[in-house]
């Protein structure tokens, strides 16, 4: 049952405390700068228990930053060696830690859909600051460009929060309300990008590679994988040994480190089996990653791949453009149908492979005027028997 009483302290206004307590339910209460306010809120939330509903003062003592902490606290593990290791990929990692960095001073509770919306907003004009350990830029890289948070990066730190609070609400049992809906939310890109690799830039980028300082070799045995297997360069960089079936000729990608969290499995091409080979000559004792050369950040990679299309002559390409660009051979190369493409790519919506298939019946084509598609003429139908004399007799 709910109470209400009057609070004096010395030197200010006086208040009133409401409380609510009601068997196999936590005790609330509450401060109100008038009676009124105070037996309203008593009567909102009687009504919302003995309805079922969920009713914690959680949301309003806890801050952005320890909800945020708790939920990449919660989604790590201890290694062999005793370090904590996230479970997360490294992208949804970073977007929960930038989320914390902006918002993290709001309470849960004063999280409105007004404000989530000037965040998103806000952020798209926000000049992305330059590392703090930066001196200067490589003179192939345009690195003293000034950039701000693209419409697809303040989409990742709006569902990073979204995802993050509703676990955090469901651990503590209160409601959200309408926080995160109505929301206009950034498009996930403002055009899809068609980037392929064209003419000779794929002999070009593997001659580039030996501009690189450290490990050129590398480079070009990361890039060669890209293109044989479309995997995105988190799993690329995360791909461990023991996850890799030569025997049966796939590749295992845990759910962790797959952006649909879900495993899948990635078959091997007799190209992809090469690679593999030259890279486990190279492999350290004892070492679990398949790239050890390289750190786990896809955006240090990033980085190192703008280096190397700038040597190459490859003006605005991507590392991720290689996925796209081996997801078009598939459709170009092969005989897999859409839906088996969609298993080894890991694309949960076939429109989105769509684009690529429309590139098969333009290859089809091509080979049907080379000569190398055979169409069979169709057998022409025999003429119905006539029913013999006897048959008609009877």
């Amino acid at each position: 049952m709910g109470s209400i009483r009057r609070k004096e302290l010395t030197g200010r206004k006086p208040s009133w405390e409401a409380r609510i307590t009601i068997k196999g339910h936590p005790a609330l209460s509450k401060s109100f700068p008038s009676k009124k306010e105070a037996t309203e809120w008593v009567q909102q939330q009687e009504l919302k228990i003995r309805k079922g509903g969920k009713v914690s003062r959680m949301s309003e003592k806890t801050t952005i930053a320890e909800a945020l902490t708790e939920y990449l606290d919660a989604h790590s593990k201890t290694d062999k060696d005793g370090n904590k290791v996230s479970t997360l990929t490294n992208t949804k990692r970073y977007a929960v830690e930038s989320v914390s960095y902006h918002l993290g001073l709001f309470t849960v509770d004063s999280l409105d859909r007004k404000k989530i919306s000037a965040f998103l907003k806000k952020l798209q004009e926000t000049v992305i600051p330059a590392p703090a350990n930066k001196t200067k830029s490589h003179p192939l890289y345009d690195g003293d460009k000034q950039r701000t948070y693209s419409p697809g990066s303040a989409r990742k730190l709006f569902y990073a929060l979204k995802t993050a609070i509703e676990w955090h609400a469901r651990e503590h049992h209160y409601e959200l309300g309408d926080k995160f809906s109505a929301v206009d939310v950034p498009p996930a890109w403002s055009a899809p990008r068609d980037r392929r690799l064209n003419g000779d830039e794929e002999q070009r980028l593997m001659a580039a590679c030996d501009g690189m300082y450290k490990d050129p070799e590398g480079w070009r045995l990361l890039i060669g994988m890209a293109l044989e297997t479309a995997m995105r360069a988190g799993e690329l960089l995360g791909m461990r040994w023991d996850e890799v079936k030569l025997k049966e000729r796939f590749v295992v990608i845990p759910k962790e480190r797959e952006k649909t969290r879900k495993v899948r499995q990635v078959p091997l091409s007799k190209k992809a089996l090469d690679i593999l080979a030259k890279l486990g000559k190279r492999r350290s004792k004892g070492e679990a990653r398949v790239f050890e050369s390289f750190p786990e950040s896809s955006v240090q990679l990033g980085r190192g791949f703008k280096r190397i299309t700038k040597r190459a002559g490859c003006d605005d390409l991507r590392f991720h453009d290689l996925r796209h660009e081996a997801t078009a051979r598939f459709f170009e190369r092969t005989q897999l149908q859409t839906m088996e493409i969609a298993l080894i790519t890991g694309h949960t919506e076939l429109k989105t492979l769509q684009r690529y298939a429309n590139l098969r019946p333009s290859i089809l084509a091509s080979k049907l005027d080379a000569g190398q598609i055979v169409l069979k003429p169709q057998a022409k139908k025999s003429a119905p028997k006539k029913a013999s004399t006897r048959s008609a007799k009877r």
